[in-house]
């Protein structure tokens, strides 16, 4: 009986300790209709989120803080706390904007939608392959797959018998993937060096 009043006691005081934390940040709100948290020194104003589990004990969600985070880096900034996931979640539109640059860091980015409609310029970084060497009398050379890449001819060289002459690069319908192939017929003697470039 002792150990189930020291425990209603504990909860007693937490609660009266959010009660006044919630107190303190209603009365520091200066604009009508709005909920300001500040604080002084060196501690960021913060709000932490917390939940309980059925399995075992409470968990943190993660933190909203702002502040000086410092070599001037001054932002309003959500962290999840370990394997927590940040979701964003909307019926209707849902707005990132930024007025300079929005910065995503991320090792990977995975886009999941019907359709990305981009108003702008799209920028990024391309990769590319080793070179892929095709040559008369030689099956057609598997490229890259179509949604990774695209080919680009560096070097084509050889013996041009007449203007039909020459070397093919195309999408095999079956499997998606770029083909390298050309004239391998009697006195054809042509190379091709291929590199893609993309996703590759």
């Amino acid at each position: 009986m002792v150990m189930h009043s020291r425990s209603i006691e504990m909860k007693l005081k937490q609660l009266e300790q959010q009660l006044a934390e919630i107190r303190e940040t209603l009365n520091s709100g200066r604009a009508r209709d709005s909920l300001q948290l500040s604080s002084t020194g060196e501690r960021r104003p913060k709000v932490s989120f917390s939940y309980e589990r059925a399995d075992g004990p409470g968990a943190s969600g993660g933190v909203i803080e702002a502040g000086d985070f410092g070599n001037g880096y001054e932002a309003l900034r959500i962290c999840t706390s370990g394997p927590t996931r940040l979701g964003l979640e909307s019926d209707t539109d849902a707005l990132l904007q930024a007025g300079g640059i929005l910065h995503l860091n991320a090792p990977s980015i995975r886009i999941e939608s019907r359709r990305v409609n981009l108003d702008g310029e799209l920028a990024a970084r391309l990769c590319s392959t080793e070179p892929f060497t095709w040559q008369s009398g030689q099956r057609p050379v598997r490229l890259v797959h179509q949604r990774h890449g695209i080919p680009v001819l560096t070097e084509l060289k050889g013996k041009f018998k007449d203007n039909s002459c020459g070397i093919r690069m195309y999408v095999d319908p079956e499997d998606g993937y770029w083909y390298l192939t050309g004239d391998s017929s009697e006195g054809a003697g042509l190379l091709a060096r291929v590199i893609c470039i993309g996703r590759v």
